[in-house]
């Protein structure tokens, strides 16, 4: 079975490790991928990440983990958009993929052609109660596609359109929160009306399979603020959430969308049900 949808790792020049690693993961499926040097947080100059994210955003001041994890995207996206192909898949490095990854990799033609963002990942432990809209479509190994009604963040593994990685592109120099969120987050996200993103039900991949530490972690992520502005931050993401709610309700009242228990699955479903 030929790959034509690339794969692109993120790995930074310091993390030789995760690179051996995630290498032979995927050898393992049978998957070539492109390597994307990653941007460093511990040694980039201020000036080229605020070329692409802003240091403050609806989720509060953004530390500089985030914000170079943002820049290594849309460098990804940079290379996919150099080559010809439709589709592209990409991965930071600490990801663990499931047994039939090499069947999304065959063709695109599973996509909907209104979907430019597939997320494969399921985030966290365990199984997360998502809102999701009715199956569109399904993995050739037999995953449902569903359209993702609420935020389910997590960068890990996502497909993009080529649309869908221009867009995220034009967006550089005015993203204003962490690139899954970005992708993945209704409630802060301008992007994400343009991706009509759909998740892989059950997921294919998760970062939980590795005892990694984050290479961000010392940098910060979201940077938690105190007194006052701890309590103004919960309120603007309150009123972010708030502002979703009678789109949601709509749609779960009118059975457009109904909540899922999604978790990750080593293999897919021996059976499918075309109504899920």
């Amino acid at each position: 079975m030929p790959q034509t949808l690339p794969a692109f790792v993120i790995n930074l020049d310091r993390r030789p490790d995760r690179l051996e690693r995630i290498g032979e993961h995927l050898a393992e499926r049978g998957v070539s991928f492109q390597r994307v040097p990653a941007c460093d947080a511990r040694s980039v100059a201020e000036e080229r990440i605020a070329r692409v994210v802003a240091p403050h955003g609806p989720l509060g001041q953004l530390g500089q983990g985030d914000r170079a994890c943002t820049v290594s995207h849309t460098l990804a996206w940079e290379q996919f958009l150099e080559s010809p192909a439709s589709h592209g898949m990409f991965l930071e490095d600490d990801i663990y993929l499931a047994g039939d990854l090499m069947q999304i990799l065959a063709h695109a033609d599973w996509i909907p052609p209104e979907t430019h963002a597939v997320k494969l990942e399921k985030y966290g432990d365990g199984a997360s109660r998502l809102l999701l809209g009715r199956k569109i479509g399904q993995t050739p190994s037999g995953r449902a596609l569903h359209p993702m009604c609420s935020r389910h963040v997590g960068g890990g593994a996502y497909i993009l359109s080529r649309a869908g990685a221009r867009a995220a592109l034009d967006w550089r120099g005015r993203i204003r929160v962490p690139v899954d969120h970005f992708l993945f987050n209704d409630t802060v996200s301008p992007l994400r009306r343009v991706l009509r993103p759909a998740m892989v039900v059950p997921a294919m991949a998760t970062q939980r399979a590795y005892d990694y530490n984050s290479d961000i972690a010392a940098m910060g992520k979201a940077v938690r603020p105190k007194g006052w502005r701890k309590t103004l931050r919960t309120l603007r993401r309150g009123g972010n959430e708030i502002n979703q709610s009678p789109r949601q309700i709509l749609q779960y009242l009118t059975g457009r969308a109904r909540l899922m228990d999604v978790e990750f699955a080593e293999t897919p479903p021996a059976t499918t049900d075309s109504r899920r």
